[in-house]
């Protein structure tokens, strides 16, 4: 095969690619999460719970008001009344009347009128973790689904896998008769595609949500745009002229013939002949997760061990791109 027939299967190859690619990035996000919306649950009156900051206003008597912190216990202190009211469990509305009638029966004021508004949301917290843009431990103030909790947390990073662990906290416990501390593996790449929304469960406090790193396979070398690039699909796998065509093909000066696998995991490398792959003289070799594909430049002098060397260096500091998507943010 001629030098301009072989560049022009590598070219067909990387639009291919790209086409794929596209079509990963492209399902329906924006659709799914509207339909996530609908099958979200009915938004219940939140439940003050300890830690939360609560405003109290008590009409012509601003004495008796002020800004309440709910005890670890789950009561607050009203001026006037000798004995804390219990506030744990009870709504805004709940605990009004229970102040009210606190400040009845201690004669403090004969027909008050009592508002209570939740300054600060500290009672009932889920814990995002694991390959998402922001990290931390979230307040919840109404009923959450998975999704809404991974959009708190900013959506899912370009290296996320498409497993979502969520383990089950005392709240989920108990409304579910599920075990404490009981695993639900969750398919994130399903639930995005809007394929299975039953899987977008409500998180309840205490409950804790981690979002799994993908598989990756790194190109680096003589190539247009190395890297890491996320598997998407780590059963089918990713070839090395796929890998090849995801990094936007050999450099001018590549090597092709040279090309190194390097497997981390059983510290195995062996030569490749990446010319011959891409013409279709030699069968193309599938790439195990955490794969180094490493094209020397044409006329290095190096030997394998060299090249697996300088592979496992250049993997440090490359960027990843994924080729999901983003919960709560735009595909990319």
């Amino acid at each position: 095969m001629s030098h301009k027939r072989c560049a022009g299967y590598v070219l067909a190859l990387r639009f291919s690619a790209v086409s794929v690619a596209i079509t990963l990035v492209a399902f329906p996000v924006h659709s799914s999460a509207q339909n996530a919306t609908r099958t979200t649950p009915v938004m219940e009156e939140y439940k003050i719970g300890p830690g939360d900051v609560l405003a109290v206003t008590v009409t012509d008597a601003p004495e008796f008001g002020g800004k309440l912190r709910v005890s670890d216990t789950g009561t607050v202190q009203i001026v006037g009344v000798s004995a804390p009211l219990r506030a744990e469990g009870l709504t805004a509305a709940e605990l009004s009347s229970a102040i009210r009638g606190a400040l009845v029966d201690s004669k403090q004021l004969r027909d008050p009128k009592v508002n209570v508004f939740i300054d600060e949301f500290h009672g009932r917290t889920i814990t995002v973790l694991g390959a998402v843009a922001k990290p931390a431990v979230y307040s919840l103030n109404h009923r959450t689904t998975v999704l809404e909790a991974l959009s708190l947390a900013g959506g899912t990073v370009a290296n996320a896998g498409s497993t979502v662990t969520l383990v089950r906290g005392p709240a989920s416990a108990e409304a579910t008769g599920q075990p404490l501390g009981s695993v639900t593996i969750i398919d994130l790449a399903k639930l995005g595609r809007g394929e299975d929304l039953s899987q977008n469960v409500e998180v309840r406090n205490g409950d804790l949500i981690n979002v799994s790193a993908a598989e990756v396979v790194y190109v680096v070398g003589a190539v247009v745009k190395p890297g890491g690039y996320v598997m998407t699909n780590p059963s089918a796998g990713v070839s090395v002229v796929q890998a090849v065509a995801l990094a936007e093909g050999l450099s001018p000066l590549a090597a092709g013939h040279k090309g190194v696998i390097v497997r981390q995991s059983t510290s195995q490398q062996g030569r490749q002949d990446l010319d011959h792959m891409m013409a279709g003289r030699e069968t193309d070799v599938l790439l195990a997760p955490n794969d180094i594909l490493f094209v020397p430049q044409s006329g290095a002098k190096k030997t394998l061990k060299v090249m697996g060397d300088v592979a496992m260096a250049a993997v440090n500091g490359l960027a990843i791109y994924g080729l999901g998507y983003r919960v709560g943010n735009s595909p990319h």
